[in-house]
Formats: structure tokens, sequence, C-alpha cells
């Protein structure tokens, strides 16, 4: 009885002693903590919202594609006679490319001549022969049935023919080869054209944006390897449907004129888009902006004092962002020392 009071006085003990170390660590980490003096002015920097002129003016950048690009490949199989390019090669529409061995064809192309003179002749024959009754219908509808055979044949094997000298579908510019005289193709891609008569800019435009583009709009396009040098495109189409993030893909096309022979396909170019307004809006400076972009923030001096306020904010430039709502003309904001502050700090404005 006497060893369990004993270890119940110690367990009480040890209890005591954890409450009261744990209550000194509390106070400890408490003096600890750093406590904004509101009642202490606290220095910052601040600028005073008002209206001024908005000059709206958007740039997008996207790569120039082709005005169109296409593979050249064989519809027939042969040995490759002639090839009448090179890479780099200006080709015009119509123009003969490769020439691929049709002797064959051509061997079988006249005796499907003879036999479709034939087979004509009979035809005719035996339909002037029907006439009298001297032919049955069956006799008449074979005779037939062989001269469309006949035709039929003939028809492909001139189509064949044809497929046999590769021409150029429209005029461009060479700009890949895989092809040899003594080549054997079949099914492989021989060349591609690239019509660079026309470059097309694709851009992406975030929705709130896509407004400002519609068919015919004429717009801007600065090139790097153009520094200076202003390029006149219009849009010619504006996607109807989004990506997963909002964003339509907008074209616009620049005439590939001779002085502007150095643009090529892939390049970068940036469309510019001068959507100035009359009206006027609340600026402040970027630096006043607190929080993230889905809930931006301001601290407003109020009566000498720090008051955060939820802010809607429009068009930003590098140094200045347009306030929709949450601002009034005349507000003092403030655009450093923030990190300083909590809602309601006295504040004392420095230069």
């Amino acid at each position: 009885m006497k060893t369990r009071i004993i270890i119940f006085g110690i367990a009480i003990a040890l209890v005591l002693g954890v409450t009261v170390k744990l209550r000194s660590n509390k106070l400890e980490v408490d003096n600890n903590i750093y406590r904004p003096d509101l009642e202490r002015n606290v220095l910052v920097k601040a600028a005073t919202v008002m209206y001024q002129a908005l000059d709206k003016t958007f740039s997008y950048t996207g790569t120039f594609a082709p005005n169109r690009e296409v593979m050249i490949v064989p519809q027939v199989q042969g040995q490759v006679e002639e090839v009448y390019f090179n890479e780099g090669d200006v080709v015009r529409q119509g123009a003969a490319m490769v020439q691929v061995d049709d002797d064959v064809l051509q061997t079988q192309y006249v005796a499907a001549q003879a036999n479709y003179e034939i087979a004509k002749r009979n035809l005719d024959r035996y339909e002037n022969a029907s006439i009298g009754g001297g032919v049955s219908n069956l006799q008449l509808d074979n005779y037939r049935l062989s001269y469309k055979n006949a035709e039929a044949n003939l028809k492909q094997l001139l189509k064949q023919i044809e497929w046999s000298r590769i021409t150029a579908p429209f005029t461009g510019t060479v700009t890949f080869k895989d092809v040899e005289i003594g080549s054997i193709v079949g099914s492989k891609a021989l060349a591609r054209i690239t019509d660079m008569s026309l470059l097309k800019l694709e851009i992406s435009v975030p929705e709130r944006e896509i407004a400002m583009f519609t068919e015919g709009k004429e717009v801007l396009v600065n090139t790097d390897i153009y520094p200076g040098q202003t390029l006149k495109g219009k849009v010619d189409y504006v996607s109807h449907r989004a990506d997963d993030s909002h964003n339509y893909m907008v074209r616009v096309v620049i005439q590939n004129a001779s002085h502007n022979s150095m643009l090529k396909a892939g390049m970068y170019g940036t469309a510019i888009i001068d959507h100035s307004e009359t009206s006027k809006a609340i600026i402040m400076p970027r630096t006043a902006l607190l929080g993230s972009a889905k809930n931006p923030q301001v601290f407003v001096i109020e009566n000498g004092k720090a008051v955060l306020r939820e802010i809607k904010t429009g068009t930003a430039s590098n140094e200045t962002i347009e306030v929709i709502e949450g601002l009034r003309e005349g507000d003092t904001v403030v655009t450093s020392g923030q990190i300083n502050l909590s809602n309601g700090s006295n504040v004392q404005i420095t230069n």
C-alpha cells in the first residue's frame, strides 16, 4: 500500500512538472512572435490614383505558317528516268518534276487501244444487225459489255501514263527532296512544295480580347528578322472554339512580297492591335498591387491608416495597371513598404 502511494505521488509530480514546462515554453514562444505595433507609424511610399487616357495596345506572338504545303507522292510504281528539280527551286504549277519509266504502260496502252477499236467495231456491227432481228439481245449485251471493259481499261492505262509524269500541283518552293535518277518509287514522298506567296501568322488570343478580332480587320505585324519595320496583315480566320485555357486561334495573313523575301515559315511574328479608347480609366502604379491575379488587393491610406481593399483590375503595362472596381479618383495607394503593413496600421508617407 505504501509503495502505491509513493508511485502515485511520483506520477503527480511528473504531470505537474510537464505542465509547468509546457506553460513556460508557450510563454517563451508568445514572447518571440512578431506582432506589429498598430500604434507605431510605418514608413511607406504612396501614389494618388487618377483618371488617365487609356491607350490599350495588345501584342500576340505566334509562328508563321506557309499559305499551303503538300508532299509529292507518286501514284505509280517504277524506276525514275528523269528528275527536273532541286531542293530550293521555285517550280511553276504544272511543271514536270519527275518522269517514271512508262515503257511497259505504253506497250499495254497500244494493246488496249487495239482491243478497244475491235470492241467498238463489233458493237457497231451487231447493233446494226439487231435492227433486222438477226442478233439476240443477249449477244448484243455481251458486245456492249466487252466494249465498256475495253474502254475502261484504255482510260485506266492512259491515267497511269499521265501519273508517270509527276507535275507540280501549284507554284511554290521545293523544301524537301528525296529522289534521284534510278530510284525505285512507290508510296514514299519524293518532295515537298511550299507556297510562300502568303504567310499565315497563327496567334493565340485570350477570351476577354477575342472581340477585337474580326475577319478582314487590318493588323500590324512585327518580326525579329526585320526590326523596326512593321508589316500589314489582315485577319483571315477567327476560331469559333476555345482551347482548354480559353484561348482562341486567330490567323493573320500577310503578303510575302519581294521586300519580305527573308520571311520563312516557322519564324516568329508579333501581331499588334491598337485598341485605344477615348474614355479614361483609373490608373495606379503596378507596384501597389498585392494578392493574386484572381484576388487583387491594395493598401489604401485613409485618415493616416492603411486599409486593405479588394479591387478588380483590367489592362496592365510594365509600370501601370487599370483599376475597374475598388478605387476612386484621388485615393492614395501604398506603392512600397507593404511588407510591414497589416490592415489598420498607422502609416507615414515618405518620399
